[in-house]
């Protein structure tokens, strides 16, 4: 048996329904941010419950356009140090100074107390990113610290499509909030990004950045310095389908992991993630932490050599504190002492994440946790 890192499933008549909808757009001449992106904004603005939705080329974009609408020019950004370079970059070509957060050991997302440490009077963004599709336990604690020094709290909800705390979705928590449709994503377009909020500024000037700083699409009269981060109507032409069954694909990635629940109980060596009963994962990751004598690399290659069994990549296994570009550039970042980084080191060294993607079967997943088990006592 052989199991992917991923697989992205399309029915039969969904690929003939996109067939259809691909001859639509050619015959319409219309290209990009046509009736299809307005679809994908308008269905995707519904599935979260925000006031507006603004479609991008990526998550990336997205965040961005969040920051340099909030304004961050010349200021810092509380980031956790746990995530994707992506959110790093976009504060700082947003002109912003990224400060680097740890992490909660025991579930990866962002410290409240190293977050009341380490703000500083210009801080103009607390960047909340739901890692694995979790949305963070101190989600309350770390709103309240905001509110109280007037920050803005954003999301970076790109693991999160569906994701929910006391039934309230990822995308409605902060200010404003950023989505990707990336091809590994809970939700995907191949490519594309979604920005989601309920301030009518932050969309205006959204809807100017997208557009290389466009007072309207339709006219080249400029009023802002903006960039090209338009989403073509083929991709969301498959964005729609994906948000038409988001609550089937949110349903099947719940109940691959509840099969992986159960079944690691049975490894001493392995822990799954205790994830409160508040909160509703997405499950873009299912994230389990390994005993700290095994050797994760030898794992992972005994499970791809020996069993055909592709693990998926951690989130994340260098964090962005250590990213070497920060060596090259030292001075885009808050200089922070990397002593206050110790959870965030554990968990990049001691966590792997098993395949879970729609069409993985019980049989499947059997599969990779009997040779899960074996490859354990191999490499011990």
């Amino acid at each position: 048996m052989k199991i992917p890192i991923i697989r992205i499933p399309f029915t039969a008549s969904e690929k003939e329904e996109l067939k259809e909808k691909l001859g639509e757009i050619l015959e319409s001449g219309m290209l990009s941010m046509g009736e299809n992106v307005h679809e994908f904004e308008e269905s995707f603005k519904n599935f979260v419950g925000s006031k507006f939705a603004l479609a991008v080329n990526s998550g990336t974009a997205a965040l961005e356009i969040i920051l340099r609408a909030i304004g961050v020019e010349n200021k810092t950004v509380a980031i956790p140090s746990n995530t994707y370079m992506a959110c790093a970059l976009a504060a700082i070509h947003a002109g912003a100074k990224p400060i680097f957060i740890d992490c909660e050991k025991k579930n990866l997302q962002m410290s409240a107390f190293d977050l009341k440490e380490k703000l500083r009077d210009d801080t103009a963004a607390v960047m909340l990113v739901h890692i694995g599709g979790i949305i963070s336990p101190r989600y309350y604690e770390i709103k309240r610290i905001c509110e109280e020094r007037n920050i803005p709290l954003i999301e970076d909800a790109a693991h999160a499509h569906g994701a929910t705390i006391d039934d309230r979705m990822a995308g409605t928590l902060g200010h404003a909030a950023a989505f990707s449709f990336y091809a590994t994503k809970v939700l995907t377009s191949g490519e594309g990004g979604m920005l989601v909020t309920d301030d009518g500024k932050i969309y205006k000037a959204g809807k100017i950045l997208r557009e290389h700083g466009k007072k309207e699409s339709a006219f080249n009269i400029h009023v802002d310095l903006g960039h090209t981060w338009t989403l073509s109507e083929f991709q969301a032409m498959v964005g729609v389908l994906q948000v038409k069954k988001a609550g089937e694909i949110l349903k099947t990635r719940r109940e691959i992991a509840r099969k992986y629940d159960e079944l690691l109980k049975d490894i001493d060596e392995v822990f799954a993630l205790s994830i409160p009963g508040n909160i509703q994962s997405s499950y873009y990751k299912y994230i389990a932490f390994l005993r700290d004598d095994i050797d994760r690399e030898k794992l992972k290659h005994q499970l791809r050599e020996k069993y055909n069994v592709s693990l998926t990549g951690e989130v994340y296994s260098l964090p962005c504190h250590r990213q070497p570009v920060f060596e090259i550039y030292p001075d885009k970042i808050v200089k922070v002492d990397p002593k206050t980084f110790e959870n965030t080191e554990y968990v990049a060294k001691h966590h792997i994440c098993l395949p879970l993607y729609p069409g993985l079967t019980d049989e499947e997943i059997d599969y990779v946790v009997d040779s899960l088990k074996k490859g354990i006592a191999e490499v011990k």
